[in-house]
This record gives C-alpha cells, structure tokens and sequence, in this order.
C-alpha cells in the first residue's frame, strides 16, 4: 500500500451575518452569506448570497406579498430596482462592518 501525503490545506469561514436598514415606516432586514478565506494577513470575501425579510410597521410581511404591493405602488420591474440597490448598500456596509478586515 502506497503512503498518502497531504499537499495543501485550505481554511475558510462560512459567515452568516444579519444587518438592518430603517426606511421609516418600512424595515428591511438582509441576512447575508459570505466565504471568508484567510490570505496571507488578510481576508478574502465572497458574498454567495444576500436574502431580505421585510416588514412593515415592524410587523414581517410574505415576501410575494410585499413584492406585489410595491410593484402596484411604484410600477412594474420596480422591485428587482429596489432589490438591487438594496443589495449594493448591503454588501457595502458587510464590508465595513464585518470583523474579518483586510
């Protein structure tokens, strides 16, 4: 029987961090996914995804639902809009925020 040998071996840190934004009447929380790998001092990130539960008057609402509701107030494919700079804003503030600093 042959002897393995190990060549490399590669940490990294599945984080879950959760963040909020107040918009007054209307609150929305992110729940975000991310790989942190440790390089050489610094940390490398890599959000896989970001996911958001909304809530109104801080009572949560179905996702759908709230979708709908924002698509007939502001228009249609407003949403993926909203979704989207949502994301950028979210993203940004893990990066701030998170304790893995580069």
């Amino acid at each position: 029987m042959s002897k393995i040998t190990k060549i490399s071996e590669q940490t990294d840190y599945s984080v879950f961090t959760t963040m909020t934004k107040d918009l007054g009447l209307l609150q929305v929380q992110g729940e975000i996914w991310s790989i942190v790998t440790p390089n050489d001092g610094d940390f490398e990130h890599e959000i896989t995804d970001i996911c958001f539960v909304y809530s109104v008057d801080n009572k949560t609402c179905k996702y759908v639902g709230f979708k709908e509701l924002y698509e007939k107030l502001y228009g249609a494919n407003s949403f993926m809009k909203f979704e989207n700079e949502l994301e950028s804003e979210f993203a940004e503030a893990y990066h701030k925020q998170t304790s893995y600093k580069n």
